[in-house]
């Protein structure tokens, strides 16, 4: 069973696993916001050592690879890609929106579909839609939140998830879906992806991998100080 050291820094949840097969052995989290470079590296070491494994035991890194917060991803893609050059093993980057999903059908298997959503902030937010086996069913976007959402994607009996569901469902009141109000993720929640691109050595390259933020970075100024 391949050993993963799992690292999610993708939104408010600061958080860190280390898994054997889909078994957690060890995991640490904390929910707060731009926590992450005051702990990642620390929880990292904690979950290392806790679950009495070397990063050389480990057959790979795996990160939650946006889309999500810019800063947040970039902290955690520094330190997977550091993890990974020190200990030369491969690098493995799962959605983030696919790992909402994974977290929904845990708690609810007699759906037909997930609609996730994260919010970009206003009414703009990060969209991804997933069938009951966690196949992509649309290609992860940015939209705007608006009530064609529910003529294009709800389908059977749709579940919607994430930091922008709220939005939608306060905002539009789409027929036929069911709100489900977990909107944060853990690394743990990057298993079953991640051991589906293990199967299929799908992996990453180290030194040129940047994060799926989807939306270009848009980096402002600083104002003028008067």
């Amino acid at each position: 069973m391949p050993k993963f050291l799992l690292i999610e820094s993708s939104g408010d949840i600061c958080s860190a696993a280390v898994s054997s097969g889909t078994e957690i052995i060890a995991e640490k989290s904390i929910q707060e916001k731009n926590s992450h470079s005051t702990y990642l590296a620390s929880f990292v070491a904690e979950v290392m050592k806790n679950s009495g494994l070397h990063i050389s035991d480990l057959d790979a890194v795996v990160i939650g690879g946006g889309p999500g917060s810019y800063t947040g991803l970039r902290i955690g893609c520094s330190l997977a890609k550091g993890l990974c050059f020190g200990a030369d093993i491969p690098l493995i980057a799962c959605s983030t929106l696919k790992a909402l999903a994974a977290a929904a059908l845990e708690q609810n298997q007699d759906i037909d579909r997930v609609i996730t959503l994260i919010d970009a902030r206003r009414m703009d937010a990060y969209l991804g839609v997933f069938d009951k086996d966690l196949n992509t069913l649309v290609d992860e976007q940015f939209i705007t939140i608006d009530a064609q959402l529910a003529v294009d994607y709800v389908k059977g009996e749709t579940l919607a998830c994430g930091s922008g569901a709220s939005k939608w469902m306060e905002g539009f009141s789409p027929d036929g879906v069911l709100e489900y109000s977990y909107s944060g993720i853990y690394a743990n929640n990057l298993v079953l992806e991640a051991l589906q691109k293990w199967e299929q050595k799908d992996f990453v390259d180290v030194a040129y991998y940047e994060p799926n933020y989807i939306k270009s970075v848009f980096v402002t100024k600083p104002k003028p100080k008067f």
